[in-house]
């Protein structure tokens, strides 16, 4: 089988939830199909600045090709765009408009999906959002797989989305939660799909070390508002006023806002693979506070390394993967979130079986050998329905 992604970033220091998903997918395919991966020269998901070089490059035996975006984000007047189409009547066109803007538009990018139109049986455009697949799956949508990767949010009630999400010829879903979602908004029903996911490694148990003293909650992932780490920051901070302890907060990820320093709460920045299976062993539990994730990666790999979750139950995808795994908690406000840590915390019985709980999902579910198997058996049907 031929296969081509089109992705917004692509590299091995662009850890964005859906680049990492498709890097992972393309590297595993790649094993035993001809992959390519066509995407921008962004690394900057605020700006669109090109960042890597134009032309071709070989990522772990994937070949990538990467093209110039046409001109970087504006935010200043794309947000006060984005005003005018969320905040009262507008055109289609100045939906379309406002998919320019956000981007990121590359013109070589659509030219090259065209030109390569029969070079490969699929190409699988990862998420639904961007310019990369608004402009680009149309050029191969006889051929086009969707994996839209969403959530509930502002830009999916969008009209122009109703007319994309009529071109694909296979869905690809993360979650039964996404699906059910997907088929409320849009008219799908008879486009053919399967939920597959992204896999984890599941550490064996003699790898993992004792959890670190004094207790550690750990985040990892984009540090940014619209993860919701400001109000863990705060959530977090409270908790500490009304039950002084040496409890500890650490974020890791790269940061896109400044949170004030505090002696117990630390900043790692962007972390190893290697320091984030170490985070993972000795942290206490691992705390999601997104309001917006159709997969939540983090919370495969907590599971997978026996650590139970505190989540943001106003997400649906979060809360409902809570529940399916019995793997930890879930809160809808501050009294939540510090009644959830007060038991979490007191017991450690309770934490170790929650957390054996989310790691018998992550087997029984998420594990690369049940993913990839998933991932195949779809791939197959795509390319059955697009003959």
């Amino acid at each position: 089988m031929r296969i081509a992604f089109v992705v917004v970033r692509y590299g091995l220091d662009v850890h964005g939830g859906a680049e990492y998903h498709c890097r992972e997918w393309a590297e595993r395919l790649a094993t035993r199909h001809h992959v390519e991966v066509l995407t921008t020269c962004a690394r900057d998901f605020v700006t669109w600045a090109d960042y890597y070089a134009p032309g071709v490059e070989l990522i772990n035996g994937v070949r990538v090709q990467r093209f110039r975006v046409d001109a970087p984000r504006d935010n200043d007047t794309f947000n006060a765009f984005s005003h005018i189409i969320f905040g009262g009547p507008h055109s289609d066109e100045q939906e379309i408009e406002w998919m320019r803007r956000q981007g990121p538009y590359a013109t070589g990018l659509f030219s090259a999906i065209a030109a390569q139109h029969d070079d490969f049986d699929l190409f699988i455009f990862m998420t639904y959002l961007y310019c990369t697949t608004y402009f680009g799956l149309p050029l191969a949508r006889d051929k086009a797989v969707l994996v839209p990767t969403a959530h509930d949010e502002l830009p999916i009630y969008l009209r122009l989305f109703q007319r994309l999400f009529a071109l694909p010829r296979y869905l690809i879903y993360n979650t039964p939660t996404e699906r059910t979602m997907l088929h409320e908004l849009f008219d799908i029903a008879s486009l053919p799909g399967s939920e597959v996911g992204v896999g984890i490694d599941v550490p064996s148990f003699r790898s993992m070390v004792a959890e670190a003293s004094p207790p550690l909650l750990l985040y990892i992932g984009r540090v940014d508002t619209s993860k919701g780490c400001e109000q863990l920051y705060d959530y977090f901070l409270r908790y500490k006023q009304a039950h002084p302890s040496p409890l500890q907060l650490a974020f890791a990820g790269r940061a896109n806002i400044t949170l004030p320093p505090h002696p117990d709460v630390q900043m790692l920045g962007f972390v190893s693979e290697e320091r984030k299976r170490e985070l993972l062993a000795q942290c206490a539990l691992v705390v999601l506070p997104s309001p917006f994730e159709s997969l939540s990666i983090l919370c495969l790999e907590a599971w997978a390394a026996a650590k139970p979750t505190l989540v943001n139950g106003t997400t649906p995808v979060l809360r409902d993967q809570t529940v399916r795994s019995n793997g930890g908690l879930f809160y809808q406000d501050y009294a939540e979130f510090a009644a959830c840590l007060d038991l979490l915390l007191a017991d450690h019985q309770l934490r170790q079986q929650l957390g054996r709980q989310g790691r018998r999902f992550v087997e029984q579910w998420y594990s690369w050998l049940v993913v990839e198997e998933r991932l195949e058996a779809a791939l197959h049907t795509a390319v059955e329905v697009t003959r």
